[in-house]
């Protein structure tokens, strides 16, 4: 059964000015809802063109009575959750910090949430949470999980918090196991970059692209725009409530073959540098392959529209624009990693 609301919605954001969030902002307001965008700018950047589309609080999910503030002020009908630490490194070295802001923030959020009347809570888990699952022929289903970095446990976490909300307290939420997302607007800059940003950066700048480890790990990338299709498919299907999801490309690519691609769009030929980088060198548990079962999604009509070349030369174009506006200096990207320890 699906249920559509027949007004429009508000609908607030946490982390709103992130990657994800900013590319769901227009989504969202070409449809016709009011955005309130709750971001603290610890992890992203206010950009003007985007985000002046909505309302803005500059806050910490962490406090929870400035957040309450907000969720009473704006009503919002439904939230979607992005708000937290996102890099494994980040929370691999600093877990108390990752605690409060992953799981204390999220607790401080479905409580607002239920405070204020809010419908719904769309939020990210992460697909990390298979890192200790021997991965089927079909790829990992959203029935089994056995998180081990810091990271994906803060965020299983918080899986297990909003059920215990939904049965406890009556919250009704979605839970989101992304893998790898990609497309315009990614934050380039995180402690380990994301791959296509980074990749294309060095290209551009005129570097060798960097490969942390050997480049045969395997991962399944999704476009931001088929992810946002699915959010916003949330706010109308009630076969989403109370459910978790895997949201992917049901398939694999490693790091080479995303070089090649890069390569292909970007130049002819170009030499890869290995780097044996110490914080990953420290992590144990994460997966040497990773993919998507949507089967679940695809049982409620959600399927994967883009390529991953469409990821890729989007986001290839959006650095290349930001480049000529002055926003972004490729020289200067990475220019600071120890490449004693590249091995070519």
């Amino acid at each position: 059964m699906t249920t559509r609301w027949v007004s429009m919605s508000k609908v607030l954001i946490t982390g709103g000015c992130g990657f994800v969030g900013t590319n769901l902002l227009p989504l969202l307001k070409d449809e016709g809802h009011d955005v309130v965008i709750v971001d603290n700018l610890s992890q992203s950047v206010y950009v003007s063109e985007f985000h002046d589309r909505a309302k803005f609080y500059e806050e910490d999910i962490r406090n929870a009575k400035e957040l309450q503030d907000i969720f009473n002020i704006e009503k919002p009908d439904v939230v979607f959750h992005f708000g937290g630490l996102v890099s494994i490194y980040d929370c691999h070295n600093h877990p108390v910090e990752a605690a409060t802001n992953n799981i204390v923030g999220s607790i401080n959020v479905f409580e607002a949430a239920l405070q204020a009347g809010c419908e719904r809570v769309i939020f990210s888990e992460t697909s990390a949470v298979y890192e200790n699952v021997d991965l089927p022929e079909d790829g990992y289903k959203e029935d089994t999980s056995d998180p081990t970095t810091f990271y994906a446990a803060s965020k299983a976490s918080v899986a297990l918090i909003a059920d215990s909300f939904a049965r406890t307290r009556g919250l009704k939420y979605t839970a989101l196991r992304y893998f790898n997302i990609a497309g315009p607007i990614q934050d380039y800059k995180r402690t380990v970059p994301p791959l296509f940003a980074g990749f294309a950066l060095r290209l551009l700048g005129g570097n060798n692209p960097i490969v942390f480890g050997d480049g045969t790990r395997r991962r399944d990338f999704i476009h931001v725009d088929d992810v946002n299709r699915f959010h916003l498919q949330c706010l109308t299907d009630d076969r989403t409530v109370n459910e978790t999801f895997n949201l992917g490309m049901a398939s694999s690519h490693s790091l080479h073959e995303i070089g090649t691609i890069i390569f292909e769009y970007l130049r002819d030929e170009v030499t890869l540098d290995y780097l044996e980088y110490d914080q990953m060198d420290e992590i144990n548990g994460e997966a040497h392959t990773i993919f998507a079962n949507i089967e679940k999604a695809k049982a409620i009509g959600w399927v994967p529209e883009k390529t991953i070349q469409d990821a890729i030369f989007d986001t290839i174009d959006y650095l290349k624009k930001e480049i000529e506006s002055g926003n972004v200096n490729p020289s200067d990207f990475m220019k600071d990693l120890d490449t004693s320890k590249v091995k070519i």
